[in-house]
């Protein structure tokens, strides 16, 4: 196949995979977080929430979310993605509608807790689902498109909630239960729709040649995309999970995740409240969070198809971290300048925010090629990623505002520490595909049969990192 045609192939799958992905993804994350545009319209006073009981409400989401999360990852393949993601998507845009009839704090957390079980299980499979149609440097784009997405969800759900602010009242009903019902209906009318449109595979996509699956897997093979998948069962592999579990590189990402997801739901929950904290009105606050995300969309946008030219993905992220670190060092320390120099910052946070989250996510799979070792290791790092998830829905208290201290310290630091995980991951993987090179893994070889050297994924001496 020439290289015009597997163009227009990565091209075909592209038009075929996405759009219902990305708009997935968009509703997933509006339905996750529109509880910080929710708080705007009298959401406390309606449930009678008191102190820090809507932290608590927030942080409820986390806790079903990262239990579930590594499961469904590895349940993936058992599974087909054509149903999977349609149980799920459906399922959370059920929950999100009946959150708009919530009449007390133990209606709220239930839904918060359900919806957690099922948006639990739907970024970690379309990531681990994109592996199965492109090869490792093409992932970093297309991680990028479902950044984006999350980006524009944010600019979008802040001009839908100020579109939306204007229902307050409409049939006795606060605007915030407005927001959750038409958020939610989406997402049940595309759930149904990915059915029908998504296939399981390459060589289930009808809209691929005969010739197109073929060269599918052959790209892949030769990428490295696929080393140790050959005769790969259905069923889970669970020596291929302890390996997972006993990688450092896994456990490096996964920690260095957990700084990065402080500051993405930390920013994404809090930033209205935040903005509004400056003295923009309730509406007005809305309509300023778009420029943050726009900017996180761009800047994001130009470091994917940067990081997949090159092949580099630690060097990105770190230079995303030091980008956000100086963006909440701004916000602690302009505090007496101004609404203007705050939003300043709230702006340099976004430029760094989706380089720092997105390009470790695809960084995790281009380095674990074996089938359920990527599904573990993905999993594991989501997992722990997420759990900063329960964390950050504490740090912003309502007795910190308008200046926020606490949380913008704290974010800060734990993102400091994720980009010194991502520069020393860089350069371990560096130095070993160095040692690789020159021939010191040669022998991991001696003595193995051809279908233990097939299993030997990454840690084939023919195998090289992407750093």
């Amino acid at each position: 196949m020439t290289e015009a045609e597997e163009t227009r192939m990565v091209r075909k799958m592209d038009i075929k995979i996405f759009p219902i992905l990305v708009c997935l993804y968009m509703l997933s994350f509006l339905d996750r977080v529109n509880i910080g545009n929710a708080r705007l319209y009298h959401f406390e006073a309606d449930l009678g929430l008191k102190g820090n009981e809507y932290q608590l409400c927030v942080s409820m989401l986390f806790i079903t979310y990262v239990t579930f999360e590594l499961p469904t990852n590895l349940i993936l393949k058992m599974v087909q993605p054509k149903r999977f993601i349609p149980i799920v998507s459906i399922g959370w845009g059920i929950v999100s509608l009946c959150t708009g009839f919530c009449q007390n704090k133990t209606q709220i957390i239930a839904m918060r807790l359900l919806l957690g079980i099922f948006e639990a299980g739907y970024f970690p499979a379309i990531c681990f689902y994109l592996t199965f149609f492109y090869r490792r440097r093409e992932l970093a784009v297309r991680i990028f498109y479902l950044f984006a997405a999350s980006a524009v969800s944010g600019s979008c759900g802040g001009l839908l909630a100020f579109a939306i602010g204007h229902m307050d009242g409409i049939r006795g009903m606060s605007a915030w239960r407005w927001l959750m019902i038409l958020e939610g209906i989406p997402t049940i009318v595309l759930g149904v729709l990915s059915y029908f449109l998504l296939a399981n595979d390459p060589y289930d996509a009808k809209y691929l040649t005969d010739r197109e699956k073929s060269f599918t897997s052959i790209r892949r093979t030769l990428d490295g995309t696929t080393f140790g998948m050959e005769g790969e069962k259905q069923k889970i592999d669970w020596q291929q999970c302890r390996e997972a579990w006993k990688d450092w590189k896994v456990w490096s990402l996964a920690t260095a995740q957990i700084g990065v997801t402080v500051m993405l739901y930390g920013y994404s929950t809090f930033l209205p409240t935040i903005i509004n904290a400056l003295g923009y009105s309730g509406i007005h606050t809305q309509l300023m969070t778009i420029p943050c995300y726009a900017t996180g969309a761009l800047v994001y946008l130009a470091i994917a198809k940067l990081s997949d030219r090159t092949g580099y993905r630690g060097y990105f992220a770190v230079g995303g971290c030091a980008t956000a670190c100086i963006g909440y060092a701004i916000l602690l320390g302009t505090p007496s300048y101004g609404p203007g120099a705050q939003f300043a910052g709230c702006v340099i946070v976004a430029a760094g925010l989706y380089v720092a989250v997105g390009i470790p996510i695809s960084w995790m799979p281009n380095n674990l090629p074996s089938h359920f070792k990527r599904a573990a290791g993905q999993g594991t790092s989501m997992t722990l990623g997420n759990c900063a998830g329960i964390f950050s829905s504490f740090i912003y208290r309502t007795q910190d505002k308008p200046e926020y201290r606490l949380g913008h310290g704290l974010t800060l630091a734990f993102v400091f520490c994720s980009g010194c995980m991502f520069l020393m991951t860089s350069l371990l993987l560096r130095r070993e595909n160095k040692k690789r090179d020159r021939g010191e893994r040669d022998y991991v070889l001696v003595g193995k049969t051809p279908e233990e050297i097939a299993r030997l994924g990454d840690y084939h001496p023919e195998y090289r990192y992407l750093y």
